[in-house]
């Protein structure tokens, strides 16, 4: 697999997304015990979380659109086109499959020049 900016990106904002997941266990296991043995692990994955997601905001300006040359995975407050991704992390997610669509211009997007 060719590691390129693009893949960079989606995998950095999905290991930060489940990163900043694991508070919801960690409150299940809060309010059952009152242990204290995971704090360190909510602690770690959160600043893991907080990491890759500013690793991704960077990496983001560099991930363009080859037809209109927007940001793929920052929607911005303009309306985006119907039938096409409504976050970043959607993008992110369906960026290993061949579905990923600018959410700016509506074309299908060519992932190997990015």
């Amino acid at each position: 697999m060719k590691v390129s900016i693009g893949n960079l990106s989606a995998w950095f904002i999905i290991i930060g997304t489940l990163c900043f997941s694991m508070f919801i266990p960690w409150l299940a296991y809060k309010s059952i015990t009152n242990n204290s043995e995971y704090d360190y692990l909510l602690l770690f994955s959160i600043l893991v979380g907080t990491l890759l997601s500013i690793a991704h905001y960077i990496l983001a300006f560099f991930v363009k659109c080859p037809e209109c040359g927007k940001l793929l995975t920052v929607r911005g407050f303009k309306e985006v086109k119907r039938n096409t991704h409504d976050s970043g992390l959607e993008v992110a997610f369906l960026w290993f499959t061949n579905k990923v669509y600018c959410m700016h211009c509506g074309k299908k997007v060519d992932k190997s020049a990015i």
